[in-house]
């Protein structure tokens, strides 16, 4: 009968048993301490009252840390984890196995279910081995620009892979030792034979040190997870299940203006901005016990790869230093609670946060769930709150507050850009079906303006019933938000929402994509329900397919898209543009490599649009990558990404730059 003993040449020793089972008590002792300490630490952390939708969030868990899925791009990674991760997991499970039949009365390991099971064994170690050796490429051949490696990096590899030789040399020993060469374990069988010429005292005595040393490895192994970077393995699937499920384009809301003003005595400090560890919420916190320094948000920062001070990247792993009081990343695990003595404004520099554009690359990069940005906008909050930002930002600011409109224009010239046209206004009418919201940049800036009245044009060819605000209409506050005036946004929140009440408006069409996630994603927490949001180019798109709006005439163009980070990312709308230009007659459609969910950033998001952060200009790369695609057309979808795709275009020294285009406008070059 195929089988073996469980405890061969082991059982000499003894109270073998009760020798091996007080180890893995031990172990188990040191495993649950160490996560007792996380636990309190992030207990520290404000309460988070958002845990529902159990079941997506276990969809979410199984996609995310078992099936590897939104991983990025690069392949030879992920394949590394799968292999390892799934190869030491068959592994740990076989170990459990031999425990759970070391318990039973019941022998079940032997025939079919044993040759299985050392077949499963065998070729799980080979998988593992080959996963770790291609970590081991990446991190110390190739050594891409996001790992950083450390003095104790190779230690996580080197324990995995003598986890995995050792248990073959005690396979093979044994087999050799009881002359038992198995073929359905045939990796032990190889190792056995080379074994063979050794006396069996040898063996036996080989044998038993290595099960030892096995066995011990094991036990400090399971000891040492909650203080090592193999904590993730428990860290990371739970930090995915409790990640924020409000739509991506929303940001958390610390307080509720209406809330505050209802109270008889308001606190003082009701803005509840973020200037100790302990500020943040459990979920931040343990977003950075989750973080394994793998450098996927570092790869796609936008800010990061234009050599500005910003590492989401380093925010995450300098806010983990500090919970922990480590003096320098990454030396070992300290301290059971979080420090509350660090003001947390004067750790992270200035220019680290005022560099952000929000446009989201790093959370959606991030394979355990963390979110960069939301703790990147709570420090802004705190730097607003203290009245430390650049001036021009606090300008901005200003303008927003005392003339609604970041440019700093007098609000009665919002409707100025209409003179000469018939632009229906809901002051002078009750017959429209969508409100068309302009936006700041289509009232007040030149080139933006005239996208506006493109779009005026299109709506009117297509018999669309629409209307505009005119004067009434204020900023939507997505740049006060974004760098970090929460309070000024909220009161425009409640403004705009009680203009569109009055005017009875269901449906709105915004240009451009800030307004559009503000109202979509936003609003509704303030009071915005019942109302259909819309960009434009989804309006376009479905006027397109309805035969309202009939494009015939061809356009021998190479054309390129160019993703807003609100419109794609936030908002996951990719295929309404590309739908449009593709039904462009003898368009030549050109994707860019980096697009869609990758797509570089304009530079223009997070308030950015007013500030200029150190280092290389971001919209000036993205210029680059529209030129190395070979278009002569870049089309965009965003106001912002205009603005700043056409600054870069006056920065561009070749001598013939591609034209930036709003998708409307090349609509209406194709109409009849």
């Amino acid at each position: 009968m195929e089988t073996r003993g469980l405890w061969w040449n082991i059982h000499d020793l003894p109270y073998y048993k009760e020798i091996f089972y007080s180890l893995f008590f031990i172990s188990l002792v040191f495993f649950f301490y160490g996560f007792y300490l996380k636990l309190k630490t992030w207990s520290q952390g404000k309460r988070k009252n958002d845990f529902f939708e159990i079941t997506n969030r276990i969809l979410i868990m199984f996609e995310q840390a078992f099936l590897h899925k939104n991983w990025g791009k690069e392949k030879l990674p992920i394949i590394a984890h799968i292999l390892v991760f799934y190869g030491f997991f068959v592994l740990w499970i076989g170990t459990d196995i031999l425990t759970v039949q070391d318990r039973m009365p019941e022998y079940f390991f032997h025939g079919v279910f044993y040759k299985t099971y050392s077949l499963l064994m065998d070729l799980s170690g080979v998988l593992m081995l080959i996963g770790l050796g291609f970590f081991a490429y990446i991190r110390y051949i190739k050594r891409p620009k996001r790992l950083d490696n450390y003095h104790n990096d190779w230690i996580q590899i080197t324990y995995f892979f003598l986890f995995v030789v050792l248990g073959f040399l005690i396979e093979g020993i044994r087999q050799s030792a009881t002359n038992q060469f198995e073929p359905y374990a045939p990796i032990g069988a190889m190792i056995g034979a080379l074994f063979s010429p050794l006396s069996y005292e040898s063996q036996k005595n080989i044998h038993f040190t290595l099960w030892w040393l096995h066995s011990i490895q094991t036990f400090s192994f399971v000891a040492l997870i909650p203080y090592t970077k193999f904590s993730h393995m428990f860290i990371s699937p739970v930090n995915i299940f409790f990640k924020d499920l409000k739509p991506n384009g929303a940001l958390n809301t610390p307080f509720n203006l209406v809330e505050i003003l209802a109270m008889e005595n308001p606190p003082e400090d009701f803005a509840q901005t973020v200037n100790k560890i302990e500020d943040f919420t459990w979920k931040d916190l343990m977003d950075l016990d989750s973080c394994t320094a793998c450098g996927k948000c570092h790869e796609v920062c936008p800010a990061t790869n234009t050599d500005k001070p910003l590492s989401p990247k380093w925010v995450i792993l300098d806010l983990k230093q500090i919970m922990y009081e480590k003096p320098m990343f990454p030396h070992g695990y300290k301290g059971s609670s979080a420090r509350s003595d660090i003001d947390l404004p004067s750790q992270i520099s200035q220019e680290t946060l005022w560099s952000c554009t929000s446009c989201r690359a790093c959370v959606e990069a991030c394979p355990v769930g963390i979110n960069p940005l939301s703790k990147i906008i709570d420090l802004r909050r705190t730097l607003i709150g203290g009245n430390k930002a650049p001036n021009n930002l606090l300008n901005t600011l200003k303008n927003i507050r005392s003339r609604f409109n970041p440019w700093g224009q007098p609000p009665e010239d919002r409707e100025k850009w209409t003179e000469g046209l018939d632009v229906p206004k809901i002051e002078s009418t009750n017959d429209f079906e969508y409100l068309y919201w302009i936006g700041c940049a289509g009232s007040y800036d030149s080139r933006n303006q005239n996208i506006a009245k493109t779009m005026v044009t299109l709506l009117k060819k297509a018999n669309i019933k629409f209307a505009i605000l005119g004067k009434k209409e204020k900023c939507n506050g997505d740049t006060a938000r974004r760098a970090g005036d929460e309070g000024l946004f909220q009161e425009l929140a409640l403004k705009n929402i009680e203009t569109f009440k009055n005017a009875k408006v269901k449906k709105i069409i915004t240009h451009c994509p800030h307004c559009f996630n503000t109202f979509k994603n936003e609003y509704p927490e303030f009071g915005l329900n019942d109302t259909a949001v819309f960009h434009h180019t989804e309006i376009i798109w479905e006027l397109i397919k309805l035969g309202k709006l009939s494009m015939t005439k061809e356009i021998k163009e190479e054309i390129t898209y160019h993703d807003s980070c609100y419109l794609g990312r936030h908002n996951g709308q990719y295929d309404a543009p590309r739908n449009i230009l593709n039904k462009i007659p003898n368009i030549k459609y050109i994707e860019m490599e980096n697009s869609k969910e990758k797509g570089t950033c304009c530079g223009g998001g997070g308030a950015q649009l007013w500030y200029e952060a150190p280092g290389k200009q971001i919209n000036v790369m993205r210029l680059n990558e529209v030129k190395e695609a070979k278009a002569k057309i870049v089309a965009s979808a965003c106001p912002f990404c205009t603005i700043m795709l056409e600054t870069a275009k006056t920065l561009d020294k070749s001598q013939s730059p591609p034209q930036v285009k709003d998708i409307s406008e090349i609509v209406a070059m194709a109409l009849e």
